[in-house]
């Protein structure tokens, strides 16, 4: 883990229930929280780093056509993802939300909170438009 990991883990391990950060990856859960956050860098590199969260995991179920139109209208210049990017990982063909941040994004503690907490807002604002089109209902982007 690089040094903006460690720290980043060290301000998330002070926000998060005893035992809910996990070094390895470095993800943890909110109290609440409708999923854990898992931050990395990429191949141990300090900048840029990278916060994600699964939205939902498919199984067998095709991603809904008006879930998939919903998401690149809002990954246009990030207009309904707060910034972040939502993704299909067609090998365990689940959908994620993913946010970039550079080092040292987050001062202390109530930035990194923060940051989650909107961050969470996001993702269960997407968990919400893929349940309505999984229940055949139009997504609104």
């Amino acid at each position: 883990m690089n040094r903006e990991m460690e720290r980043l883990s060290a301000l998330a391990a002070k926000l998060a229930p005893d035992g809910a950060v996990t070094p390895e990856e470095f993800g943890f859960t909110l109290d609440n929280s409708i999923a854990p956050l898992y931050f990395f860098a990429v191949d141990g590199v300090s900048s840029p780093c990278y916060c994600r969260a699964c939205v939902a995991s498919l199984g067998a179920t095709p991603c809904p056509l008006s879930f998939a139109e919903a998401a690149l209208k809002g990954n246009f210049f990030w207009r309904a993802t707060d910034g972040a990017v939502l993704s299909l990982d067609t090998a365990k063909n689940a959908i994620y939300l993913t946010d970039r941040f550079d080092e040292g994004a987050f001062a202390n503690e109530a930035a990194l909170a923060s940051y989650a907490d909107n961050f969470l807002r996001t993702l269960h604002d997407w968990r919400s438009r893929l349940e309505t089109a999984l229940a055949g209902k139009e997504v609104q982007a």
